[in-house]
């Protein structure tokens, strides 16, 4: 089993302010260092016709959100392989699967507690059908986004 899940360093841009270097680091992080990961372990899995990947991204994967565009290319990046490993691992007993992340991480929450998210990573270990899990609520980011961002994109003083 592989569980990838970085967390974003460097510079985070907005989409005006993304330029080549900003999106190649988070792109060598998220996407690449996955692509390195997965090649690392996927010979094994494919020799004993069994395995799980879990990739990791954030919510910006699936809604783009100005004040995280560099971050979101990659994850974009990452949650589009992870999709396309699932259909062509799937009939090989390799299980590939994403997690995304809609939330801050909190501990003593209900949803977003550290060991709440570990149980639904497990979960998804142990149960194969299915390509993707959600944490947290994207309808909460995307309303951020609408409501929270002022004129440069960034999100306002009570955001995320």
């Amino acid at each position: 089993m592989l569980e990838y899940s970085p967390s974003p360093t460097g510079p985070i841009t907005g989409a005006g302010e993304t330029r080549v270097a900003s999106a190649v680091a988070q792109i060598e992080l998220h996407l690449l260092g996955a692509v390195m990961a997965v090649g690392q372990v996927l010979p094994q899995m494919r020799a004993r016709g069994e395995g799980t990947l879990l990739l990791t991204t954030g919510v910006s994967a699936t809604i783009a959100a100005p004040f995280l565009a560099n971050v979101g290319l990659a994850m974009a990046g990452l949650r589009n392989w992870a999709h396309a490993l699932y259909a062509e691992l799937r009939p090989q007993g390799i299980h590939a699967a994403t997690v995304t992340i809609a939330s801050s991480i909190v501990p003593g929450d209900k949803v977003t507690d550290p060991d709440v998210i570990g149980t639904r990573y497990y979960n998804l270990y142990r149960q194969r059908d299915r390509v993707e899990e959600i944490i947290s609520d994207p309808e909460a980011f995307r309303t951020l986004v609408a409501e929270q961002a002022d004129g440069n994109g960034r999100p306002g003083p009570s955001a995320w």
